[in-house]
Order: C-alpha cells, then structure tokens, then sequence
C-alpha cells in the first residue's frame, strides 16, 4: 500500500504540485499557522493550485528531511517532525524545523496542520 506521508514530502522535495494530487483527499485541508504562505486551504485542487502558484514558485530548492514520524493508527494520525533546507529565490538559503501533524481519511491525506519557525520563514523568503 502506498504511503501518502512520504509521498506528499517527496512531492516537496521536488516542488511537484500535480503529484500532491493523487495524495490529496478531495477535502483535503491545508493549515499552517502564522505563515506568509496562508493559513488555511480547503480542498484538494486548491491546495494543488496553491502550492503550484504562490509556494513552489518562491524557491530554488526545497529539502525536507524527516526527523522523527510517529504514527497513530487508531486515529489515523502521522506526525512527522521535520529539518528543512531552503534555497529561496531571494538567496537567503536557510534551513528551519517544524512538524506536520498529518490526519489520514480513506486512505489520502484528510489535514495537514504545519507548525514551524514562521518568523524565521519571513525574514528570508
């Protein structure tokens, strides 16, 4: 069985918004608190058309490394504690952690909630 975790940071790591889609539940939800990216998305397409326009475009490179994930299946809960290495169209190349807590629904990915440095994020992209 495919995995949508790493399936959706392999779409990342390549800023390959079409491939998010077959990962994406069609209610998909996106929420990353405090980011200049936004906030909350709702709906796999959208999120898909998001990412593809207004993130992706804003980098060079981007190189999520996976920490830790833990996972509960019971509820259906991935959470994947995360390093980030970013080489941002503004050439101030970071590198940031954070967390996505991932909700799974029938298989795809139900809620992506993204917690991470967003002041860091800010001062260089």
């Amino acid at each position: 069985m495919p995995d949508p975790v790493r399936q959706l940071i392999d779409c990342f790591n390549a800023m390959d918004a079409d491939g998010l889609r077959p990962v994406l539940h069609r209610e998909a939800k996106h929420s990353a608190p405090g980011s200049d990216f936004g906030a909350d998305l709702v709906g796999g397409d959208t999120i898909v058309e998001y990412f593809r326009t207004n993130v992706f475009p804003a980098f060079h490179e981007v190189r999520f490394e996976v920490v830790h994930r833990y996972e509960d299946p019971k509820q259906g809960v991935v959470t994947v504690e995360w390093r980030s290495h970013l080489k941002p169209k503004t050439g101030k190349n970071y590198s940031n952690t954070g967390v996505f807590v991932i909700e799974l629904k029938d298989g795809k990915i139900g809620w992506v909630r993204e917690y991470f440095d967003t002041e860091k994020s800010h001062a260089n992209v």
